[in-house]
């Protein structure tokens, strides 16, 4: 009888331990633990949580958005310094937070970035960042010009793109076809789906494609205005950042920061473009090779749309003539022709041409002595 009673004890003690241990209740456990680590956090520094939505900065605790982030941090300070502890991480998912210019609010030590604030509170306050499930937050320091990563030191214009690159130090979720990492799993399943390869029907206008990637790029760019960055001030939406940045400068003369090269006359709006143009027209980067012909290219996109002349199928087909190209850009270039598309148009006399090839040759033909003051050709 004891050894039946034995038996249903470490029975009942391995049901608890598998209920314990269940998805839903490892779930629970971290969203606890983050909720208790971030608490900890903003009770002893400085230290402000934030979100950013569609190119602007907002306050956790209220509706209020900003522009500049120092904006966002005085904001904090004179609004929300005693603010009632009720933040509830999302989904178990690391919470942003700006660690620039924080300070203890227990000695009134500067602390220079989340490493160092772990360390300080543990050694110095008794207060310990329990990281069992991994980070609770992620670590940024928001300027209004650049950004730069608090762990590896590489640095962005734009806070999407550090965003982006803190999946590669908070990768906790893996995805099993190329094994990048990501900070959550919304972003791994999202990323997952570029992957599907399948019949991917657009439900607007029924064009199929290869994959939920191409599918998704090509309703955003046809069928949507794809307006995602709004202006702080007016609310008008652009789409792109460079747009948005142009209206700030002119409309509410907002000053904008430029990026000039220092080996030619040329500026540039965006610090990655004078990157890219340094080491495509000065450094002659090449590093992308066609292991076909040899040809080298400076990104792989073109090296990619190259090769498509070495293995590409030609699946792309003229209703009209039935003529096959491996690109959907040349056969609507090739649709120019039925539908009589005469968009070059020589300057010198006004005749029209469907490619720009014949204008070129047309000019070199009837007018030699233009060429090189026509800066089209």
């Amino acid at each position: 009888m004891q050894a039946d009673r034995q038996n249903i004890s470490v029975a009942t003690e391995m049901i608890a331990a598998a209920l314990l241990s269940s998805p839903r209740d490892m779930g629970d456990e971290k969203r606890t633990l983050f909720r208790k680590n971030i608490t900890v956090i903003i009770e002893s520094t400085t230290a402000y949580p934030f979100k950013y939505r569609k190119g602007t900065y907002m306050c956790y605790y209220c509706k209020n958005t900003f522009l500049e982030p120092e904006k966002l941090r005085e904001h904090n300070k004179t609004e929300h310094a005693n603010v009632q502890i009720t933040v509830k991480p999302r989904k178990y998912e690391p919470l942003k937070m700006d660690f620039t210019m924080t300070t203890c609010k227990l000695c009134g030590v500067d602390i220079p970035d989340y490493a160092h604030l772990k360390l300080h509170l543990k050694a110095e306050h008794d207060k310990f960042i329990d990281c069992t499930f991994g980070e609770c937050v992620l670590p940024y320091k928001l300027s209004k010009d650049e950004y730069c990563c608090q762990i590896c030191g590489k640095r962005y214009e734009m806070f999407l793109s550090l965003h982006r690159h803190m999946n590669e130090h908070y990768g906790q979720y893996i995805c099993e076809n190329c094994g990048k990492n990501f900070v959550t799993l919304h972003r791994m399943v999202n990323h997952a789906r570029t992957h599907e390869r399948g019949m991917f029907p657009c439900r607007q206008c029924k064009e199929t494609f290869p994959s939920y990637a191409a599918m998704y790029a090509h309703v955003s760019k046809v069928h949507k205005s794809n307006k995602r960055y709004k202006c702080p001030i007016c609310d008008e939406k652009f789409a792109s950042y460079k747009h948005r940045v142009k209206h700030l400068s002119t409309v509410h003369g907002e000053k904008t920061a430029v990026f000039p090269c220092a080996l030619c006359p040329k500026v540039f709006d965006l610090c990655s473009r004078r990157t890219a143009h340094i080491r495509f027209q000065h450094l002659q980067e090449r590093n992308h090779v066609c292991h076909e012909c040899g040809m080298k290219f400076f990104s792989n996109y073109e090296l990619q749309e190259h090769s498509i002349k070495h293995n590409g199928e030609r699946i792309y087909q003229c209703d009209v003539c039935k003529k096959s190209y491996a690109r959907l850009k040349t056969l609507r270039e090739h649709m120019r022709i039925h539908n009589d598309d005469r968009r070059f148009v020589c300057f010198v006399c006004g005749q029209s041409f469907i490619q720009n090839c014949s204008l070129k040759q047309h000019m070199r033909v009837h007018h030699p002595t233009h060429i090189k003051n026509d800066l089209r050709i």
